[in-house]
């Protein structure tokens, strides 16, 4: 999305900025995770998940269907990444990932659409 750098607040910001109240061991999933910014700007451990590793790092795979545990994980981001056909899978593997109580975190355009 090259209009997202002209956007006067980035979504990833808002996610780094909303993971600073967290303790360092909290763990992350950053679904759709593009060149993993997230894991290379906070403090907690990241699990940087993607359809292809872009750097390395990145777990490459089916967002629907990811490697990661049941009940593993505290905050799964999804900062403009429910896209394509199966975007509701990704959000079913993400309540599959979180722990009791963790956080499902979603930063999407809305678009209004005219008839």
């Amino acid at each position: 999305m090259p209009q997202v750098k002209s956007w006067p607040t980035q979504p990833l910001d808002v996610a780094i900025k909303w993971l600073q109240d967290k303790p360092p061991n909290y763990l992350v999933a950053d679904y759709g995770c593009g060149e993993a910014r997230l894991a290379a700007t906070v403090k907690q451990q990241v699990h940087s998940l993607d359809l292809v590793a872009a750097v390395p790092g990145v777990i490459a795979c089916n967002m629907a269907h990811t490697p990661l545990g049941d009940n593993s994980i505290g905050a799964a981001v999804f900062s403009l990444a429910l896209m394509g056909t199966d975007y509701g899978e990704f959000l079913l593997d993400a309540a599959r990932v979180l722990k009791k109580g963790g956080w499902l975190w979603i930063a999407e355009v809305r678009q209004s659409q005219q008839c």
